[in-house]
């Protein structure tokens, strides 16, 4: 995921595109008290400023600049000024600056992975009650998992973040072996395992690939609910060795085993998707922000060297479990909270909101924009994930990134194993993940 924030999200549009920062200081004011925090954000020309936080990404920085201007435009008292920072340092940031006796920025823009942690510090306003009925009314729960403690929120997202749904193909390889695309299960595992080719312990080409630190526990727990099964218990508890989980992971070590693809991906950091453009691989499956790869990273054509398509059902019905994606905090301590929630508010628009989904190449958080005829005329090569949107889950209440190095390694240890017990490595999984994992604020 990291590599995606930084990498993927390249390109400004979908012609060229489809899609995580911070420089010196620890940010905020200077003043002691509440009139220095409102001095010091007064403008020379009598406006308001208030000071929104972003990752160093070009074509978001952009969208959320040219939506500073927009909300200018319509309130002309304040002045919004966007300041971009490195990922890297980032959150390092965010957290000196919620823990600050000084005024900090007014609005910050955040990735949902990482926004327990300042949820948890108490540094946090929380959301207003028209937005919250808002969330009630038209918002999709897996854009609003993580933001929640003890019934209350404390961020706004901006995106329904996915990594299961799609797949990048390699057009020129299909169409030279004239194979179509496919559009069952049973379908697609025969093609990877007729196109796959593998020289001693080398797979030299790729049929269907799903093995990297971002897409493999998310296609693994779509295989789950498909199934018509569940990972987690009413306790909140991760439970991975059922029979629908067992079965999910018999399959995929299947492919591993069948030399469809290997750990490559998965033990070097890299991501699938790069052996499809490389012509070393015929599919992939990955978020849509992928697709921006290929014209950016490798100058190919879209729609003639590759394309993104669905990923065919592994069962019965449509499921899949979404961790919770970019969105915005406002901190206590900002000198103008209640001007940066009517920014938050004006953002969070239906009209406004669509169009930074369609410059971020996000996918759309509410649901009322999922027959956005905008979205679907600029994204048309994502539109179909619009419609399976309202069948995803939230994760859960788990820090994703420790969630998925407990997983990927319980997977590279069941491949490289001569006789592995499947349901026995699932069990400590379950458990390692339930005792470890587990955000330490309740949730609702």
């Amino acid at each position: 995921m990291r590599r995606k924030l930084l990498k993927g999200l390249l390109c400004a549009s979908m012609a060229a595109v489809m899609a995580a920062g911070c420089g010196s200081g620890a940010g905020g004011g200077t003043g002691s008290d509440a009139k220095d925090k409102e001095e010091k954000k007064e403008a020379s020309d009598g406006k308001t400023t208030l000071t929104f936080w972003c990752h160093e990404n070009e074509p978001w920085v952009k969208a959320y600049k040219e939506m500073a201007e927009k909300f200018e435009d319509a309130n002309p008292d304040y002045k919004v000024e966007v300041q971009d920072y490195p990922f890297k340092v980032y959150n390092d940031k965010i957290q000196t600056a919620l823990t600050s006796s000084t005024a900090g920025p007014d609005i910050v823009a955040v990735w949902g992975g990482t926004a327990p942690s300042f949820i948890a510090s108490d540094a946090l306003a929380e959301v207003p009650e028209d937005l919250v009925k808002e969330f009630e009314e038209d918002y999709m729960a897996p854009t609003l998992g993580i933001y929640q403690k003890e019934g209350k929120y404390y961020g706004v997202p901006m995106e329904f973040n996915l990594e299961y749904g799609g797949m990048i193909v390699n057009k020129k390889l299909f169409d030279d072996a004239e194979l179509s695309y496919p559009e069952t299960w049973e379908e697609l595992r025969k093609i990877s395992k007729d196109v796959s080719k593998k020289n001693g312990d080398i797979v030299e080409m790729k049929g269907f690939e799903m093995m990297d630190g971002d897409s493999l526990i998310c296609n693994y727990l779509a295989m789950i609910l498909q199934q018509g099964g569940q990972y987690i218990k009413e306790d909140s508890s991760i439970d991975f060795a059922t029979p629908e989980g067992v079965k999910a992971m018999e399959e995929i070590l299947d492919m591993y085993k069948n030399g469809e693809c290997d750990l490559e991906p998965l033990t070097s950091g890299e991501y699938c998707f790069n052996d499809v453009y490389q012509d070393k691989g015929y599919m992939a499956s990955v978020g849509s922000w992928a697709i921006g790869e290929g014209s950016g990273s490798y100058d190919l054509t879209y729609g003639e060297d590759y394309e993104y398509v669905p990923v065919p059902q592994y069962g019965d019905e449509m499921a899949f479990a979404s961790e919770t994606g970019w969105g915005i905090i406002i901190p206590e301590n900002g000198a103008n909270k209640d001007a940066a929630w009517e920014f938050v508010k004006f953002f969070s628009e239906p009209e406004n909101l669509v169009q930074h989904n369609i410059a971020c190449n996000q996918l759309p958080p509410r649901k009322s924009l999922l027959d956005s005829e905008e979205y679907k005329e600029a994204m048309p090569d994502v539109a179909f994930l619009l419609d399976i949107l309202p069948s995803g889950q939230w994760m859960g209440p788990y820090n994703t990134s420790d969630m998925r190095e407990v997983f990927n390694q319980m997977f590279i240890d069941l491949c490289q194993s001569d006789s592995p017990d499947v349901e026995g490595a699932l069990k400590d999984a379950s458990a390692k993940i339930t005792e470890s994992c587990q955000i330490s604020y309740s949730m609702d």
